[in-house]
């Protein structure tokens, strides 16, 4: 399986694009995102089978914080002659503060129904329980912070 990784932490427009054009071909997209800084960022991910019989996954995990603004748009194309594809996309992102803002939007276009497409998701806060357990156990809190959020990166770093 070919992988290509990107990480972001500086503001600005990204583009990201997977081409699915050889026959029985795999790919993997994985995507970090620190938005820790004010501004704007934008991130386009488009995963497109154009033949059949290929396999694409896009896993996007994101913190955001001080007073940045995230939209990751995801978007899984499969054109009408890709018979057989099969393609997954996931976006997470994690909000840090109340001052920023973080919006994730998955998209299908499908014009084959022999194939399997789905995405998933989310924008949520650290996990009250997790943080609880984390300081119930003796660790401080920003250290449980800081803990919780490595695990949620560590999964696509």
């Amino acid at each position: 399986m070919e992988k290509q990784r990107f990480e972001i932490n500086r503001p600005g427009i990204y583009n990201y694009e997977v081409i699915m054009d050889e026959l029985n071909s795999q790919k993997e997209l994985l995507g970090v995102i620190k938005a820790e800084e004010v501004g704007d960022y934008e991130i386009n991910i488009v995963s497109r089978h154009v033949v059949g019989e290929t396999n694409c996954r896009v896993d996007v995990k994101g913190i955001v914080s001080g007073g940045a603004r995230v939209k990751v748009k995801g978007t899984v194309r499969i054109d009408k002659g890709a018979t057989g594809s099969d393609s997954f996309l996931a976006m997470k992102l994690l909000m840090l503060d109340d001052i920023s803002m973080a919006v994730a939007e998955p998209e299908l276009e499908i014009e084959n129904n022999e194939v399997k497409a789905s995405h998933s998701a989310s924008v949520g806060r650290i996990d009250e329980e997790q943080l609880f357990y984390l300081e119930s156990r003796g660790v401080e809190k920003k250290q449980a912070e800081k803990l919780i959020i490595s695990g949620f990166l560590g999964e696509v770093e």
